[in-house]
C-alpha cells in the first residue's frame, strides 16, 4: 500500500543471475524509497551528492508540512552574498541559517554549488517555502551563486513601496537595502559548466520520479502570482530556459 496518492509511478528494473535471465520489474511507491532513489540515479550518473546527514543539516522543525506529486521545478540562485568562490558546505549551512531566521527550515529541496555538487536542502519529502503563496507541488533548486547582473533588484524585483503596502516598514526597508546593495553589486558569477551539468542531470532525475509539466526560474513563478521577483538573476533564467527546453516542458 502507497503512503500516497498515486499520480506518477516510479519504474526501474534489473537482472537476476546473469543478462539471459528475464529482468524484474519494481515499481517504487514509497516516498522514502523515492527519496533515495533519486540519490542513487544521480550518482549512477557520476554526480557527487551530499545528503542532509553529509553537511550536518538541522533537525527539520517539528509540524513542518508535508508535500507530493510535484509538477513544477523553479530554479532559484542564493543572491548578493554568495560567490563561486566559496565552499559549497559553508554555503549550503549559510542558506539554512537565513532560511532559518525567516521561515524555520530551509526553504529548497536542493541545492548545487558551482563544483557541481548536489547538495539535498530540505527533505523532498515536505513542502518547501521559496515562492510565496506558491510552494505546493513545485520542487526548489538554488544555484549557489550570485547569477544577477548590477541593476537587475531594481528593475526586476518587488519594489519597496509594494513591500511597505503588503508587509510593513520592516520587511520594506530590508528590500531596500536589497536593492541598494545590488546596484552598487559589480561583482557576479557566471553558472559554470559543472553547476549546469549537475543541473540538467538532476532536473532530469526528478522528471522520472514525477510527473513534471512547468519549469522556470522563480520570477516567472511570481509573476503568475501578481508578483515581481529579481531571481534567479539573468544568469540564472538563462540557466532554468535550457533546462525547461532539455525537459520539453511549459513555462510556469
Amino acid at each position: 500500500m502507497a503512503d500516497y496518492t498515486i499520480r506518477h509511478w516510479t519504474v526501474a528494473t534489473t537482472s537476476v543471475g546473469s543478462s539471459k535471465d528475464d529482468a524484474i520489474e519494481i515499481r517504487v511507491n514509497n516516498r522514502g524509497a523515492v527519496r533515495q532513489a533519486i540519490f542513487d540515479q544521480l550518482r549512477a550518473k557520476n554526480v557527487q551528492v551530499q545528503e542532509r546527514s553529509a553537511w550536518h543539516a538541522l533537525d527539520i522543525a517539528k509540524g513542518a508540512e508535508k508535500d507530493w506529486n510535484y509538477d513544477a521545478i523553479a530554479i532559484h540562485h542564493a543572491g548578493n552574498s554568495f560567490s563561486c568562490s566559496a565552499d559549497g558546505a559553508d554555503q549550503m549551512r549559510k542558506v539554512e541559517a537565513i532560511d532559518v531566521r525567516n521561515f524555520g527550515r530551509v526553504s529548497y529541496h536542493y541545492a548545487i554549488d558551482c563544483q557541481g555538487i548536489i547538495y539535498e536542502a530540505l527533505d523532498i519529502r515536505y513542502k518547501g517555502n521559496h515562492i510565496e503563496l506558491g510552494n505546493s507541488r513545485v520542487i526548489g533548486i538554488v544555484l549557489l551563486a550570485d547569477l544577477s547582473l548590477p541593476g537587475e533588484g531594481m528593475e526586476e524585483g518587488p519594489g519597496i513601496w509594494k513591500k511597505y503596502k503588503e508587509k510593513g516598514m520592516k520587511v520594506a526597508a530590508r528590500e531596500f537595502l536589497g536593492i541598494a546593495k545590488d546596484a552598487v553589486d559589480v561583482v557576479y558569477d557566471v553558472p559554470s559548466e559543472a553547476q549546469i551539468e549537475s543541473a540538467s542531470k538532476l532536473c532530469a532525475t526528478l522528471a522520472d520520479y514525477f510527473n513534471i509539466v512547468k519549469l522556470g526560474g522563480h520570477r516567472e513563478f511570481a509573476k503568475t502570482l501578481g508578483d515581481n521577483r529579481a531571481c534567479p538573476g539573468g544568469y540564472g533564467m538563462t540557466v532554468a530556459s535550457m533546462l525547461r527546453r532539455e525537459l520539453g516542458v511549459a513555462a510556469p
